[in-house]
């Protein structure tokens, strides 16, 4: 079982379904896949939310700049590219991670870590 986290389950909420979103986004067939996986890491007592996507997948060179403000790879499509950067705002202040891993055309990995409630 994974323990609790304690925050705005409507903030993390957000952040979860602009990931998903993201995710969709990226797939251009239908093919590829979005694959999601909880986990529980008891060293770093931390929740774990991993959402993978095997669509087009993000340059080296961008990958970097995904969560600032106003960047965006998709403004033809109407994208604003504030989503990625409300997303870790708000999971730093749960005092989360969010982290990125990804290579072009072979998809896309977003870890969202969260730490568990301390039950005393």
């Amino acid at each position: 079982k994974i323990p609790d986290v304690q925050g705005s389950p409507q903030r993390i909420e957000q952040v979860i379904v602009n990931v998903l979103i993201n995710a969709c986004e990226a797939l251009t067939d239908h093919e590829q896949a979005i694959i999601l996986k909880t986990d529980y890491d008891q060293n770093r007592q931390e929740a774990i939310l991993q959402v993978t996507d095997t669509g087009c997948g993000i340059s080296a060179k961008r990958l970097p700049h995904i969560t600032d403000p106003f960047f965006t790879t998709r403004r033809k499509e109407g994208g604003t590219g504030l989503g990625l950067s409300v997303s870790a705002r708000i999971i730093k202040e749960h005092n989360g991670r969010l982290h990125f891993t990804s290579k072009p055309g072979q998809g896309t990995t977003v870890t969202i870590s969260l730490p568990i409630t301390d039950k005393a």
